[in-house]
């Protein structure tokens, strides 16, 4: 059955095409977390986009914190992105949206990150979260779970009004136990609201299958990192454990568009425009992006 459906869809691809419809179009970023992070704004930030930018990288993500000087007056900075043609994808930040203590600063944070990004060109707000507290049975606790669907909600409808859409980062802990968290959180939130900032490091280092999560998953995917580990320790592309072909290949299958992203750390024995050159030519030459 899994090989008519993946014979259907390939079939189905093509008649779009000849119908003169475009395929879904893969866009490919770098995380600036390749030459730091957060990445003080001024010219290590903008050396930084002149190499994204000279090896073919469409846009980049970064740290709020990168940007946060331009908040009261963007038009400047959007202006270097636009200079060298790079899209600001997202601004990335921390929150619980789980703890009741928290509840009233991490809204207003939203708030003030939906309007920066609106304002700087991103498409993306992305947060992290710690896992949702667990009791000593190990089961998630519930009331927590509730509150994050629901502040998730609460704030991907302020996103919505502002035009960025909303999305959630996975870490190991919300993709163990088979996806456990991250499952219940794509089912307690409503899928216009809240989307995903898959990582599938973490994907295959919780033991699933990267391509059967993004088959699984992909109507919430806005973006997908990518990096490559072996033995929980990052590597050079192509060197590790992932593959990378069969998540091009689930991509592909499924006619998803959105961001992949590379998230590498910056590293003390490769210069960071090494690292994302390396990097750039692999996707090109294995995934074929």
């Amino acid at each position: 059955m899994d090989i008519l459906r993946r014979q259907f869809l390939f079939i189905l691809g093509g008649a779009a095409v000849a119908c003169g419809q475009s395929a879904p179009r893969i866009r490919v970023g770098c995380q600036t977390r390749a030459y730091g992070s957060p990445l003080p704004q001024g010219d290590k930030l903008l050396a930084a986009l002149d190499d994204l930018a000279a090896l073919g990288y469409e846009g980049f993500e970064t740290n709020f914190a990168s940007l946060e000087s331009s908040f009261q007056d963007p038009a400047p900075m959007r202006a270097e992105f636009e200079k060298r043609k790079l899209k600001l994808i997202g601004l990335h930040a921390g929150a619980s949206f789980a703890d009741p203590g928290l509840i009233e600063k991490e809204r207003a944070q939203v708030e003030r990150l939906a309007t920066a990004s609106k304002a700087l060109g991103a498409e993306l707000l992305i947060f992290s979260a710690p896992g949702v507290p667990r009791g000593p049975d190990g089961r998630m606790d519930s009331a927590a779970l509730k509150l994050r669907c629901e502040e998730l909600n609460r704030v991907g409808s302020v996103c919505n009004a502002m035009g960025v859409r909303l999305c959630t980062h996975n870490h190991a802990k919300e993709v163990a136990n088979d996806g456990e968290e991250v499952n219940a959180v794509m089912e307690g939130t409503d899928p216009k609201k809240v989307s995903m900032l898959m990582d599938a490091a973490y994907v295959h280092r919780a033991g699933l299958s990267v391509p059967a999560f993004i088959r699984k998953r992909y109507r919430r995917i806005a973006g997908v990192h990518v990096r490559d580990v072996r033995d929980n320790k990052e590597v050079d592309m192509g060197t590790g454990e992932l593959d990378f072909r069969g998540i091009a290949g689930a991509l592909r299958e499924t006619r998803w568009s959105g961001w992949v992203i590379l998230e590498i750390n910056k590293r003390a024995d490769v210069s960071s425009r090494q690292l994302v050159e390396n990097s750039r030519k692999y996707m090109r030459a294995v995934m074929k992006i």
